[in-house]
């Protein structure tokens, strides 16, 4: 992990400790340890339609009394949720989507039903 403008950023989403699938995403929160409350993560993401799959806290060794919270989320477009930590003043160091795969044959499929409409 290194530290850019004062925030923390992992290298790739591949150092980080969850199995992202087409349909997740994954959050990093960084806070202290008097802050963390599972059950206000769970709430705001609740609040946005989605449920949490997993999460982790680790303690950052560089910042005593301080937790970097990883979270992920069972929605791929997790913009909503985001907006919702911001909005409650969490400090956001990482969010990791899996990358998208070739639609080619989903939009085939539209295509051929569009065709069959006709």
């Amino acid at each position: 992990m290194k530290v850019e403008n004062g925030q923390r950023k992992t290298e790739n989403w591949k150092s980080f400790s969850f199995q992202l699938s087409p349909f997740s995403c994954a959050i990093q929160l960084e806070m202290g340890n008097y802050d963390y409350s599972p059950s206000e993560i769970a709430r705001i993401v609740e609040e946005n339609d989605a449920k949490i799959i997993g999460l982790t806290v680790d303690t950052i060794p560089e910042e005593p009394g301080r937790v970097l919270v990883s979270i992920l989320v069972n929605k791929s477009d997790c913009t909503a949720i985001l907006h919702s930590f911001y909005r409650y003043n969490y400090n956001i160091v990482n969010v990791f989507s899996a990358p998208e795969e070739n639609n080619d044959l989903r939009d085939r499929y539209d295509l051929l039903m569009r065709y069959l409409n006709v």
